[in-house]
């Protein structure tokens, strides 16, 4: 309701009952959203934070909307995914802050077509789990994670990273961005890679503890995995048909910056 009707309405409520207060409603009287319920509810979320809504709505004996409408508009609390996190500490904090503004400075002399973005995500012909099940009710969002053998890492270097230097950059100079997973730290792959790639971003570089922040991880998987695993495939040549004409269709709008950064200089 407009701001403009509220008043209008208000003042003819008062012209017409002589007060302000609302007029006596001729529907059936609030059971659900009671006083009672409220503090019933609020107690067993207290107890629990990751109670569920439908289990409480049964017990109760109301409805789920009913239950929703005290849990988000009563109490002010929103169900939120579940993350294993770690806490990191003020010189961690401090650390990254350093490392991803040098960062930063160093990735504007690359357009998007000189880095290769490197990262790893296991796809199964089982249906994706949906983790939007997995909730806890509260006043705040709290803020996950997985990982790869070094000799695994090792193999796939050699052949495929030389290999993309050659064929996508046409034996030109490029960047290479991987996260600071153990094995992408490791003393034989950070060698190799200094003694075999034009440009990479070392793990004295990499900001600590920024496991999502390859673009990858943080964005074309969840992609992929939500358009071509929302149901299961019954072979893997199905999985990979279906990944590949995904990929296809994503990978230039989700990859492609707003504004590409211009060569310094």
């Amino acid at each position: 309701m407009s701001r403009r009707k509220l008043i209008y309405r208000t003042i003819k409520r008062y012209k017409d009952t002589g007060s302000t207060s609302d007029r006596q409603r001729s529907g059936r009287p609030t059971s659900a959203t009671t006083t009672q319920k409220r503090k019933v509810i609020r107690s067993r979320i207290q107890r629990n934070p990751q109670r569920s809504m439908r289990k409480m709505a049964l017990e109760l004996k109301i409805s789920r909307e009913s239950v929703r409408t005290i849990v988000k508009s009563d109490m002010g609390l929103f169900p939120y995914k579940k993350r294993k996190v770690h806490f990191i500490s003020p010189q961690i904090k401090e650390k990254r802050l350093a490392r991803s503004k040098a960062l930063l400075a160093r990735l504007a002399s690359f357009g998007l077509d000189e880095i290769l973005f490197s990262d790893e995500k296991l796809f199964t012909v089982e249906q994706a789990y949906n983790r939007q099940n997995d909730r806890v009710l509260s006043l705040l969002h709290l803020p996950y994670h997985k990982s790869i053998d070094a000799s695994k890492e090792f193999s796939i270097l050699n052949p495929i990273v030389r290999g993309l230097g050659k064929t996508m950059f046409n034996n030109c100079p490029f960047l290479f961005q991987q996260d600071g997973a153990p094995a992408h730290t490791a003393k034989v792959n950070q060698q190799w890679l200094r003694n075999n790639i034009p440009d990479f971003i070392s793990k004295e570089e990499w900001p600590p503890s920024s496991p999502d922040l390859n673009p990858m991880d943080f964005s074309l998987w969840s992609i992929l995995e939500t358009n071509a695993c929302t149901t299961s495939h019954k072979s893997i040549k199905s999985l990979k048909t279906s990944l590949s004409r995904e990929w296809a269709k994503s990978r230039r709008k989700s990859c492609v910056p707003l504004s590409s950064p211009s060569p310094s200089g």
